[in-house]
């Protein structure tokens, strides 16, 4: 079986529904957003917390489907966005280390 995979990028990102949970390294405040997209080395969400680019997080994303095992990870923000229709930001983490 052939995939036609046109992406230049080194890792293909698989669309995600689930619920994404972070923290800033060194903080016990909880927030939580929305995944949209899941590679092997990061993460898209959407999330009305403001973060910046540099930002160092814990990361647990929690699958919607029960039997799977939360993804949990120490990031680092790589790209936002904001989606000023809505007030949220457009999220890219990358994965550090998988915990």
């Amino acid at each position: 079986m052939t995939i036609n995979y046109d992406e230049k990028r080194s890792f293909y990102r698989m669309a995600v529904d689930c619920h994404v949970e972070f923290s800033r390294v060194g903080s016990s405040e909880k927030f939580k957003g929305e995944g949209k997209n899941l590679s092997a080395n990061g993460v898209k969400f959407i999330t009305d917390e403001k973060l910046a680019e540099g930002d160092k997080l814990d990361v647990i994303v929690h699958p919607v489907i029960q039997t799977v095992s939360p993804l949990k990870a120490s990031a680092t923000v790589v790209r936002v966005d904001a989606d000023e229709d809505n007030g949220q930001y457009i999220v890219g983490l990358s994965m550090q280390e998988v915990l």
